[in-house]
């Protein structure tokens, strides 16, 4: 049978409950375990001493207020994609500076040169790949494709 604790413990233990105190914290203090800590919250009325569900709703806020900023980043990712792509074929302004006297030339093309090409699509390609990234973590915690569970159903495995 584990031991009593003294009362002036168990009521120093029970005024760090009623300020406020974190259980863990007010274990390590007194010198008790958690358990304790909870249990003589309990017996003295304090259900609600630990509660965390205040915690708990902001955490889900935050969750949520993050998978909508990642929404919207994906989103912009894949319009940057598409302007890139657009670009491809759109008339191009080269320029360049150069020479002893730094003179300036520039002429317009009907497509950008090659080289700015693959650039384009590099980006494009790269842009589509974050916005994938973004989708695949959102959808990670989803169920199974359609196919998946047709098979589950059909196998029952």
């Amino acid at each position: 049978m584990p031991r009593a604790i003294p009362d002036d413990v168990r009521d120093a233990i029970l005024d760090s409950i009623r300020a406020g105190g974190k259980r863990n914290a007010i274990a390590r203090q007194h010198g008790v375990s958690v358990g304790t800590v909870t249990n003589i919250a309990q017996r003295a009325g304090l259900t609600g001493a630990f509660d965390r569900s205040a915690t708990k709703n902001a955490t889900e806020a935050k969750k949520a207020d993050n998978a909508a900023l990642r929404a919207s980043t994906s989103r912009r990712f894949l319009e940057e994609a598409n302007r890139f792509l657009d670009d491809l074929h759109r008339p191009a302004l080269i320029w360049n500076f150069g020479g002893k006297d730094n003179t300036f030339n520039s002429k317009e093309l009907p497509e950008p040169p090659t080289a700015d090409k693959r650039n384009l699509i590099v980006s494009a390609a790269t842009a589509i790949d974050k916005h994938l990234a973004v989708e695949k973590h959102d959808n990670s915690g989803e169920s199974h494709a359609a196919v998946d569970q047709w098979l589950e159903g059909m196998t029952g495995l």
